[in-house]
């Protein structure tokens, strides 16, 4: 099935933010990713935290204009996703990881400088939530992010069998055939049973400082594909 350049795109970056660190990337297309900044502008976690009036529009200005910096950010990386989808599953796995690995910095660097905005609107206990909210809804992924690895006391060992597992499922989810909306399902799947994997490899005390830093729990089906701002 042929796909326009835009759905192309829009599927590679979702794989990108599979790759790397997904809890810090920010994607554009209506896609949805779970960096602080996109959480704040998502329509389900607003009224979740009660936030409503002006902090809607300060939020979402502050999430637009993360979004112009990244895309800035990522075109100037000069990374052809459109061409990279196009290339036999082998080449794609290994360009696609290369394009990973150039975004990851991208990613903290946007996320760790738009924070002190976020700070300036809501209270610490709104972004203590917003952090639960990431955790619940990233994965594995924001588990080897410095800070919450420091917190569940991950071990070396520990973080290179969570990044082979990782690598792993990312392969796997380079290689799905089928049109976007298939492989988008596709990789939603893999993803849950990574994670379901990495569990395994956490001592008793570690799950339960995860379940502890989670907080009560988020339907994050909520934040599904194109979700942000009532869907528009």
């Amino acid at each position: 099935m042929t796909t326009t350049p835009v759905i192309r795109w829009a599927w590679a970056l979702i794989v990108v933010a599979s790759i790397s660190q997904t809890a810090s990337a920010q994607r554009s297309f209506g896609s949805r990713t779970n960096s602080l900044t996109s959480l704040a502008a998502t329509e389900s976690v607003q009224k979740h935290l009660g936030i409503t009036g002006e902090t809607v529009s300060r939020l979402n200005s502050i999430s637009d204009e993360y979004r112009a910096a990244q895309q800035k950010e990522f075109t100037a990386l000069g990374i052809d996703y459109s061409a990279i989808s196009d290339l036999p599953a082998a080449e794609r796995a290994v360009e696609m990881r290369k394009a990973a690995e150039k975004s990851t910095d991208v990613n903290r660097k946007l996320a760790g400088g738009f924070l002190p905005k976020l700070q300036e609107v809501l209270t610490p206990d709104q972004i203590l939530r917003l952090r639960q909210i990431q955790l619940q809804a990233s994965g594995i992924d924001i588990w080897m992010e410095p800070e919450t690895s420091t917190e569940l006391d991950l071990t070396k060992d520990q973080h290179a069998k969570l990044t082979e597992l990782r690598n792993d499922y990312s392969r796997r989810q380079l290689q799905l055939d089928g049109d976007f909306q298939q492989r988008f399902a596709k990789i939603r799947e893999l993803n849950t049973e990574r994670d379901a994997k990495g569990l395994e490899l956490l001592t008793a005390a570690q799950k339960s400082k995860l379940e502890e830093l989670k907080g009560a729990p988020f339907d994050v089906s909520q934040l599904g594909f194109g979700r942000r701002r009532g869907n528009n």
